[in-house]
């Protein structure tokens, strides 16, 4: 007895806790998860399609990553591309504002995925005028 009284007490002192943080304090969370989700770990794939124009015949498909190449998105605002038989690496710069919106080497994009639901995809949408540009990286399960 004595422990589910503890119990409901706890529940709701926190309860009480979580309802008095602000919105910004809750979207700063939410944005921390997501991005601790996207640095975690190493993204094996990437790749980048524009397409969609007036007359709907513009369909580019690029790989980021070759074979022998992985991504990893570091705090530090910096997304190296690495090569595993060297000791090469460039960088492209990101920026995560939101859990929903993230800047790309220059270019601001909607996630489409919920991410701190999905640790697989990360999924990168801009649309401009008629134009679609698409990244999905993805992590080997």
């Amino acid at each position: 007895m004595k422990t589910k009284i503890t119990l409901i007490l706890f529940m709701a002192v926190s309860i009480i806790g979580l309802s008095s943080c602000s919105k910004e304090t809750i979207d700063s969370i939410t944005r921390d998860t997501a991005l601790n989700i996207i640095t975690a770990g190493v993204w094996q794939k990437a790749t980048k399609t524009i397409s969609g124009n007036s007359d709907n015949t513009l369909n580019i498909t690029t790989e980021l990553l070759a074979e022998n190449q992985t991504l990893n998105f570091d705090k530090d605002g910096k997304a190296w591309i690495k090569t595993t038989e060297s000791d090469v690496q460039t960088s492209k710069n990101y920026n995560l504002s939101s859990p929903k919106k993230m800047t790309f080497d220059g270019m601001d994009y909607d996630i489409k995925e919920n991410i701190v639901q999905s640790i697989a995809t990360l999924t990168l949408i801009n649309i401009t005028a008629s134009v679609r540009t698409e990244i999905v990286f993805k992590r080997k399960r």
